[in-house]
């Protein structure tokens, strides 16, 4: 029977599951990667202002983390500490300011700098590594009742409507059908 456990961990835990090769991703069912730049800057942005962010569902398999649920959110995080994109202002993680990222680094993970760019202050560092992402881990799951769990997340979504997305800024009474 399979357990849930929720809680929150921070960028740099996860970070460090990530370096440590203890995230994977199932193909079966996951997507490929399809945010655009701006998506995963405005990812990053929200992080760096504290705001929140959707949960990240992984499923336990013998000391590993299957991801179910947040591979676009997880990957944009990491890739980001990776220095593949800057922020919304142009900013690159600061690798100097986090001896995991800094180790990769110098192994030849990472993607090089442009010249002249420009790096998180030291204190934003901080905020974006301490980051509390709410993660739950399901654990002691068949594949099949991942696949059940998979599928039920993906098939409850609706896609707003670009007159709900207009709507959605105006404030009122609660809306009615």
């Amino acid at each position: 029977m399979a357990q849930l456990d929720s809680q929150s961990k921070t960028l740099q835990i996860v970070y460090g599951w990530f370096a440590e090769d203890r995230l994977f991703v199932n193909r079966r069912y996951q997507r490929k990667l399809v945010w655009t730049l701006s998506e995963k800057q405005k990812l990053v942005s929200s992080v760096l202002k504290g705001y929140p962010i959707p949960a990240i569902l992984l499923a336990e398999r013998e000391g590993r983390y299957e991801i179910i649920d947040g591979l676009q959110r997880l990957y944009t995080l990491n890739s980001f500490i990776e220095t593949s994109f800057p922020t919304e202002d142009n900013k690159y993680f600061h690798v100097d300011e986090f001896s995991n990222a800094r180790n990769r680094r110098d192994q030849g993970v990472f993607h090089p700098l442009p010249e002249m760019s420009l790096e998180l202050e030291p204190d934003e560092v901080v905020k974006f590594l301490d980051y509390p992402l709410s993660i739950s881990v399901i654990r002691g799951a068949s594949e099949s009742e991942i696949d059940e769990v998979f599928s039920r997340i993906n098939t409850y979504g609706h896609r707003l409507s670009d007159q709900e997305r207009r709507q959605a800024g105006v404030q009122g009474g609660f809306p009615e059908d």
